[in-house]
């Protein structure tokens, strides 16, 4: 952090004027809580997921669409988000981020009111377009403030934060939750009732939280980047277009590599719950499986803050090389359905799958800064509709072949993103630079 806070002294900041070290470092921690915002409500999407299909009586598929909702709002808004951004700023692009995080929360009181689950889809969905907004800015910000080698250092210290949002999101259903009654069962209807209380006070305490950080972001000049405050003594953009990078192996190739990753991610959040309560054995309640989750979660979080600080000695690229190689070993041990164990494999993999996101984003973003790294994001964040598009397909080989073959599944993915770490993510990169 003090890299961080260096290379923001002395620079213009968004609302001009000078910037301090206190100032970077209040910058840092602001955007920072952000992270573990949208960390918390993306976990809290996936821990929903078995009790609405339950309570509201879905197949995988249909339950699948809670994924489809809001990690195809990052698809859709990714492009907007990062036109804000280039006309407004970061700061620009984080207010009407929390604005659309907010409306979409408080859109959950009518939607549970009503028991509709379409109404619950939209708001998913806007929520979702206030988290691809803070993604699509906040990624690049923490990622860009200071030097280029620390990039994935930063990157996945603020995203740590965010693996801290995992783990609360389950936690907090995991409390509430209990027992789940199945469809026919006695007290069904006043299960689902309570449910639907539960999760509509869950989200009104994150909209009015989310008013609060607003209000505090409307009135904070964040400090520039070095790369953008260099194109605002220049006057001059860097004239980078999403065409232009395309012609980066390395960034077209990380794109891709994203797009699986994030996918494989939340698919295996989603359908953990339903694998445990399937093979850990007698004793096993939905409320269990999202404590489980959560401890999944916590090994998540544990995962990148153990392994950020040796980015700062080691090749970030090899890291993830080395630990995707681990997940794909480790899901096959899940796809053997092993029971206990192939249940607690699937909860480790989650140690090393942690710092998968945030390294390939900074590795995708090598070289890369000004306005050309907002284009960069927008990309990067328009790829996370692997979230919402590998779950579903996932969804559908789970009806169609088990849950077992979903998971064998994910094994490839985790491959190539093992092969873009070691080699994927320097196919032209001194061209690039």
């Amino acid at each position: 952090m003090s890299s961080v806070t260096k290379d923001a002294q002395a620079k213009p900041s968004g609302g001009g004027g000078k910037t301090t070290g206190s100032r970077a470092t209040l910058a840092i921690v602001l955007v920072t809580s952000l992270f573990f915002i949208w960390g918390l409500t993306m976990n809290l999407v996936n821990a929903l997921n078995s009790p609405f299909a339950n309570y509201m009586k879905l197949d995988s598929a249909q339950a699948a669409l809670l994924q489809v909702a809001y990690y195809g709002a990052y698809f859709i808004m990714a492009i907007p988000a990062g036109l804000i951004a280039k006309r407004f700023g970061y700061k620009g692009g984080v207010v009407s981020g929390l604005f659309l995080f907010a409306l979409g929360a408080f859109i959950v009181i009518p939607a549970t009111n009503m028991a509709s689950y379409g109404l619950f889809l939209f708001a998913m969905f806007v929520i979702a377009l206030g988290a691809a907004s803070l993604e699509t800015n906040c990624n690049p910000y923490i990622t860009k403030l200071g030097d280029e080698k620390g990039e994935s250092f930063r990157i996945n210290m603020a995203q740590s934060f965010n693996g801290v949002g995992n783990i609360v999101g389950p936690l907090i259903l995991g409390q509430i939750l209990g027992t789940t009654i199945a469809p026919g069962k006695p007290g069904f209807e006043e299960a689902k009732t309570q449910f639907l209380a539960n999760t509509r006070t869950i989200y009104i305490v994150i909209g009015v939280v989310l008013v609060v950080v607003l209000a505090i972001f409307a009135f904070f000049k964040l400090p520039t980047p070095p790369g953008d405050a260099e194109e605002e003594a220049s006057g001059q953009a860097s004239g980078e277009t999403f065409a232009t990078l395309l012609k980066r192996p390395y960034f077209t190739l990380g794109i891709i590599a994203e797009f699986i990753f994030i996918g494989l991610q939340v698919a295996g959040m989603a359908i953990f719950s339903a694998y445990a309560l399937k093979h850990w054995g007698a004793g096993i309640t939905a409320g269990l499986a999202a404590t489980m989750l959560s401890i999944l979660s916590l090994l998540f979080t544990i995962g990148r803050f153990v392994t950020t600080p040796l980015m700062a000695r080691f090749d970030p690229a090899k890291i993830l090389g080395v630990y995707m190689t681990i997940s794909a070993v480790l899901m096959f041990v899940v796809f053997l359905g092993l029971g206990k164990v192939s249940v607690i494999a699937f909860m480790v993999a989650y140690l090393f799958i942690s710092i998968g996101y945030p390294t390939v984003f900074s590795l995708t973003l090598k070289g890369i800064k000004g306005s050309a790294a907002k284009t960069g994001s927008s990309a990067l964040v328009m790829s996370i509709v692997g979230a919402a598009l590998i779950p579903l397909l996932l969804g559908v080989i789970q009806d169609a072949a088990g849950i077992e073959i979903a998971t064998l599944v994910m094994v490839p993915g985790f491959l190539y993103v093992a092969w873009y770490a070691f080699w994927g993510s320097r196919i032209g990169l001194k061209q690039g630079k």
